[in-house]
């Protein structure tokens, strides 16, 4: 994984999920089973101001809904399911984004949920968030 001189970097898709999951195991959304509005930012008309949902159990705000965000990973299957840490392929032509957009239904922003951009792809859905060591 590429660190930066300050430390920041892209989460591997693994720590995307585990954060997003905010320390638990099992749920459909960062705060739970179920989701409504008043959870993210989903099937809406465009972004709202990062923070303005609340934090899941790790005190993450927004991991689910507003924009998808890029991980380090590229996408493609994963070589085990046993891994405590996978990564995903060494190369390929897509980045892996995770946790949905702001213009897609609830299904979406499942911790689960998981699509691909390429590089370089620039729209009103993509977004980023650093990890640091």
């Amino acid at each position: 994984v590429n660190w930066n001189a300050n430390g920041y970097r892209l989460p591997t898709e693994a720590e995307w999920e585990k954060f997003s999951r905010g320390g638990f195991t099992g749920r459909e959304y960062p705060w739970g089973d179920t989701i409504a509005a008043s959870n993210a930012n989903y099937s809406a008309g465009g972004t709202v101001v990062a923070g303005s949902y609340p934090a899941n159990g790790y005190g993450v705000h927004d991991a689910a809904g507003n924009v998808s965000e890029w991980c380090w990973d590229w996408f493609g299957s994963y070589t085990s399911r046993t891994d405590e840490n996978p990564t995903g392929p060494a190369s390929g032509t897509a980045r892996v984004i995770r946790g949905g957009t702001w213009s897609v239904a609830a299904t979406n922003l499942r911790c689960s949920a998981r699509a691909s951009l390429a590089p370089g792809t620039s729209n009103t859905v993509a977004g980023l968030r650093c990890v640091r060591r």
